[in-house]
């Protein structure tokens, strides 16, 4: 399915938003509207070209992992861990793309390196993912005064009438209550506008000790010092006890955050800003109530690499996100969950297919690049698209194209990334309008009924003003509070803006599990933590020798030697490919998340997810107010909220244009 909506305008005019704020880097994106200002078509830019590939050549492989590292200072340890997975691979370590467990073959890196590898990415998960909610997308919902990081600043009508600065930033904020409250510091007269300010200003105490966690493991954070082909640089010999027991600490109380602020009010923007939510959820439905989408669905077709390797030296050692592709349109995809399905899909083209030279390619058609003269025979199909691993040189060419930024496609295909796009690919979310708490993968947490959920909506309630505005119709606390709990009960999946910014806050979600343990409730929300997760895993190898976190192999000699390394980045699929000689790079490409997400159109037209996101959408820039569209199936009325339409929907993505433009 090409269009998730089918329209025709007149009158059209052009609109620029650029900067989008709040968000790593320049990114600009240029819409065209019919006169009524449904978004006809999208282009998204990045503004710079910045050239890591090609300094890192001549360079040892091994000093990739610390170069590419100052790609971005947000997420510099995703990009350390794939450039080490793609060493390890050049190396002899590692078969694919990402490193298990020494198996018997003599493929892998120590136990403990894996366990270290994973520890320290998934803090940097935590630290993004609560980083982006809280001080880069939630400040365009909930209304702050007119200055940084509020800014630009948005009138009144473009918030809900909850979640004003200006009527609501006044109320009394009660200094005690228990511990289990959704906001520790909010009372029973504690507005909703309060809570969330409160919870804004905690997030960056949490994410600070998401950082002194890693650093426990990394020797410091967010550059780390502690990845290198064939393990970690830990000493072997150390015992880890006490660091194991210390990370658990800090991330327990991580989890709590996400579990009692985090999650509850990604959910109760979903409430409050329907036009951004999924069909399912809303009154008022945008889109017949089969396709469940809304504002900023996007693509609908999702790609994802896998990340977090269990330790064990079989096929059947796991991946704790799987990696994999799913259409949505299609009802189609797969899944690669295990050591031994990541090597048929990914590495063994006889198997199935689906290995990446025959389906990764990026395009150049509308991106500020051109061919460089030693790979211009590298080039395919159509003449702008090619296999990374065969480009060894980037060439800007500022005539080209609208944006520094080129179109990954797989198979062909745009495909959006980022932790949204990995729950679908793992069946924990789904975008055909079915019930979320159906899953079994823990979300009843947060959608069982309100006498048993250990969201307790009952101490929402302390935080919801009388006279919340919904719908336009004015509600009583009783009454708002039952609206919340049936809505939150029956939350379904689909694809919209707010599927995405919920898709992040679940994900965090599920990896603080693994990390530290298993969660579970009762009834006021206080919670229980199993030993379970990686750290209590390290904590038990009791093996503290030299070998144990760091395996040794000749670097090879041989000319020519191809390899790629991938994982996943909190903002989605991030893979490196490597070509070295005699153990000397010969060529470097980095495939990162926005370059996927933030794609310019390719060859045949189509639109990166991004861009895709934007069409349907409404730009205005006055109050709310009603309008008509046509979708696939008929007319519906539907109801906007404003004019931050571009930047909301650009926002949900995370995207971070310095890795972007690299």
């Amino acid at each position: 399915m090409a269009n998730v909506w089918s329209f025709a305008g007149t009158s059209a005019a052009t609109h620029e938003v650029d900067p989008v704020s709040r968000i790593e880097g320049h990114l600009g994106v240029k819409v065209v509207t019919d006169a009524d200002g449904l978004i006809l078509d999208a282009n998204a830019h990045g503004n710079l070209w910045r050239g890591f590939e090609n300094f890192l050549l001549g360079r040892a492989a091994n000093d990739a992992i610390t170069f590419v590292q100052r790609i971005c200072g947000v997420c510099p340890v995703p990009h350390g861990m794939t450039s080490t997975y793609a060493v390890d691979n050049v190396f002899g370590y590692s078969r694919g793309h990402i490193t298990f467990e020494t198996d018997s073959n003599g493929y892998g890196v120590p136990a403990k390196a894996v366990l270290i590898r994973n520890l320290v990415l998934s803090t940097e998960f935590l630290m993004s993912s609560i980083t982006h909610f809280y001080h880069l997308a939630a400040p365009s919902y909930i209304q702050g005064p007119a200055m940084p990081p509020w800014t630009p600043y948005f009138g009144n009508d473009n918030y809900h009438p909850a979640l004003l600065s200006t009527a609501h930033g006044s109320g009394a904020i009660p200094s005690a209550t228990s511990a289990s409250a959704m906001v520790p510091d909010a009372g029973p007269d504690c507005q909703l506008w309060d809570a969330i300010i409160i919870s804004y200003v905690r997030a960056l105490k949490i994410r600070r000790l998401t950082f002194e966690a890693g650093a426990l493991f990394a020797g410091r954070m967010p550059m780390t010092s502690c990845f290198v082909a064939g393990g970690v640089t830990t000493d072997g010999t150390e015992d880890l006890t006490a660091k194991c027991n210390k990370f658990i600490e800090i991330i327990r109380t991580v989890g709590e955050f996400i579990v009692q602020e985090y999650v509850p009010i990604a959910l109760v923007l979903g409430v409050l800003y329907p036009s951004f939510d999924n069909a399912n959820n809303t009154s008022a439905s945008l889109a017949p109530a089969t396709s469940a989408v809304g504002f900023g669905a996007g693509l609908g077709r999702f790609l994802s690499w896998g990340a977090f390797p269990a330790t064990g030296t079989t096929t059947s050692a796991g991946l704790t996100l799987p990696g994999g592709y799913y259409d949505k349109w299609a009802a189609s995809g797969w899944t690669a969950a295990t050591k031994g399905q990541i090597f048929s899909k990914f590495v063994d083209p006889a198997a199935t297919g689906f290995c990446v030279p025959s389906n990764l390619t990026e395009d150049i058609k509308n991106a500020r690049y051109g061919k460089y003269v030693g790979d211009t025979s590298s080039y395919i199909s159509s003449g702008f698209a090619a296999y990374p691993g065969n480009i060894t040189r980037t060439q800007p060419q500022r005539s080209n194209g609208y944006s520094y930024i080129k179109a990954p496609r797989w198979g062909g295909n745009a495909c959006e990334v980022g932790p949204f796009a990995r729950l679908v690919v793992a069946g924990l979310y789904p975008v055909d309008g079915a019930k979320i708490s159906s899953l079994p993968n823990g979300y009843a947490k947060f959608t069982t009924d309100q006498a048993g959920t250990a969201l307790n909506l009952a101490l929402l309630a302390d935080t919801i003003v009388t006279g919340l505005t919904n719908a336009a119709v004015t509600l009583s606390i009783p009454t708002l509070v039952t609206a919340v709990s049936n809505w939150v009960c029956g939350l379904r999946g689909g694809l919209s803006t707010m599927d995405r910014l919920r898709g992040r806050a679940l994900e965090s979600f599920v990896l603080v599990q693994a990390m530290v343990g298993t969660i579970t409730t009762n009834n006021a929300g206080v919670i229980s933590w199993a030993n379970d997760g990686w750290a209590h895993q390290l904590k038990g190898i009791t093996d503290n020798t030299a070998g144990s976190t760091w395996a040794a192999k000749a670097i090879p000699l041989g000319t020519g030697i191809h390899g790629w390394g991938a994982t996943e980045a909190p903002r989605g699929a991030l893979m490196h490919q490597l070509t070295i000689s005699n153990g000397k790079i010969d060529a470097y490409q980095c495939i990162v998340p926005t370059t996927w997400n933030a794609s310019p159109k390719d060859t045949a037209g189509n639109h990166g997810a991004i861009e895709k996101a934007m069409l349907g959408a409404v730009f205005h820039t006055g109050a709310a107010y009603g309008k008509t569209i046509t979708s696939q199936n008929g007319t519906t009325s539907i109801s906007t909220v404003g004019g931050v339409e571009v930047l909301r929907i650009a926002q949900s993505f995370d995207p971070c244009i310095a890795c972007a433009v690299h």
